[in-house]
């Protein structure tokens, strides 16, 4: 499996700046270990989880969850990836003017569609034998309405980012009505620490809504958008198809969605 290395160059860059800069602080790597506080975590988390189940169905808050793994794994949607895809679309092209439907039908059955849902609807709805209208409309339908649904788990991520904070200005309350309860006037000696542990889940609700829910989310984003992009381009690709469009002309217009720098070129074969 791919890794994002991005994505932990990232995270790393993050944690140690802010491990860094408490450690100007404190001075000592003992200071630093002052800012670990697992019930400030658990405060945190557990209340973002929590209002965020109240909020959404749990389905689609277990599905949010596991996309935060997922942004460690880079999209396959890439500019080789791409080309690769208006490069088998030209070649159908030509099988399809030369050899007919059964030609196109028999070079479609190569394709292991498993990882692509998208392209497997494209060749069924294809070879079902709609117009080219109502195989637009079908395909657009797919590629929206799929959007829609990814980007739920995207949303739910950016609705934790803020609720986070929330939760940890919570904690810093319950903390300091805590602190000021047990608080002894003849003995103040202890109100220092005890308000930077009560501060402590305010820092923490920051910091899971900048550098994870929000980061997460933005990144789901981007990946949907891609694949919603890449399912455009195949979707022009099989109307084009059924339009018994040449080999130029389906390279001139799947080449509007490459860079130009890699358009591909049926004179030179690539």
């Amino acid at each position: 499996m791919r890794i994002s290395f991005s994505t932990i160059f990232g995270l790393l860059i993050g944690f140690s700046a802010f491990i860094y800069a408490v450690y100007e602080v404190m001075e000592s790597f003992t200071g630093v270990l002052l800012f670990g506080n697992m019930a400030a975590v658990l405060v945190v988390l557990g209340g973002t989880i929590a209002s965020t189940l109240i909020s959404y169905e749990g389905r689609y808050v277990r599905k949010a969850l596991g996309t935060l793994t997922k942004v460690f794994v880079p999209t396959s949607v890439n500019a080789g990836s791409l080309f690769g895809t208006v490069e088998l679309v030209i070649k159908w092209g030509k099988v399809g003017a030369r050899d007919g439907l059964l030609a196109l039908e028999s070079e479609f059955k190569k394709i292991d569609t498993k990882e692509d849902p998208f392209l497997a609807h494209c060749i069924n709805l294809f070879l079902a034998g709609y117009e080219k209208d109502n195989l637009k409309q079908k395909l657009n339908t797919f590629i929206n309405k799929s959007y829609e649904r990814n980007m739920v788990q995207a949303s739910i991520l950016n609705t934790m980012a803020n609720i986070s904070p929330g939760f940890g200005m919570i904690g810093t309350l319950v903390g300091l009505v805590a602190m000021l309860a047990n608080l002894d006037p003849s003995d103040p000696s202890g109100l220092g620490q005890s308000l930077s542990v009560a501060l402590l889940t305010t820092l923490y609700g920051t910091m899971f809504a900048q550098l994870i829910f929000k980061p997460a989310s933005r990144k789901a984003e981007q990946k949907e958008q891609i694949e919603k992009f890449k399912n455009q381009l195949i979707a022009d690709g099989f109307l084009l198809l059924l339009s018994r469009a040449n080999s130029v002309e389906i390279q001139d217009h799947l080449n509007s969605y490459l860079d130009p720098a890699i358009h591909f070129d049926i004179a030179k074969g690539k």
